[in-house]
């Protein structure tokens, strides 16, 4: 089984070095052009733009099943709740509760954890470790000159550096506020569009 693993390990070590060598290359005349800060920008967008299709296109069957399951236990709780009675209808959807409707909703939470984890944590840490590997401080001197992606001066004697990690999350956040205002527009557009 170790002679397994091993083997297992040393193909994802030998796919993930060639991803990242393949990367580098790609993104070196960008580096050219933008900088260490413009590329890492994109990457982020990057990164963002692609968890969004991958969690749109990765659904498991055992997802829809529990989602589906989970939906129908609670509508039976929810008529139960409706019941003329009240004291009865709590009680009902107790029951409910305690039989199904709780095991039905960690099953389904679970999996949409799961599935989370696959589809954004995991391309956003496989970034964050590119970016963390390729950009360090002595790599960004020698490349560029600077030891940190850029320097802030704010008001004070001293400067603020900012390292690639920090400027990869800044980056980050702004492109998934970026990727959420594009979809909110374009929701107001076609709605727009469709009520005419």
């Amino acid at each position: 089984m170790d002679d397994f693993m091993d083997r297992v390990w040393a193909v994802i070590e030998t796919f993930l070095n060639t991803l990242v060598v393949s990367l580098d290359t790609a993104l070196s005349p960008l580096e050219t052009l933008l900088g260490p800060v413009g590329v890492i920008f994109v990457l982020s967008l990057l990164v963002v733009g692609v968890t969004r299709i991958i969690a749109r296109l990765y659904v498991t069957q055992r997802y829809l099943s529990l989602e589906k399951n989970f939906q129908y236990w609670k509508g039976v709780r929810e008529e139960a709740l409706k019941h003329p009675d009240k004291e009865k209808g709590k009680n009902l959807a107790k029951n409910v509760d305690q039989a199904q409707l709780n095991r039905a909703y960690y099953d389904y939470f679970f999996e949409g954890f799961l599935k989370n984890l696959a589809t954004n944590v995991l391309p956003i840490l496989l970034m964050v470790v590119y970016i963390t590997k390729i950009y360090t401080p002595q790599t960004l001197l020698s490349r560029f000159g600077e030891r940190w992606v850029f320097s802030v001066f704010v008001g004070t004697p001293h400067e603020v550096n900012v390292s690639s990690l920090l400027w990869f999350l800044i980056c980050l956040l702004f492109s998934v506020v970026l990727f959420l205002a594009f979809k909110m527009m374009f929701k107001g557009r076609y709605a727009k569009k469709d009520s005419i």
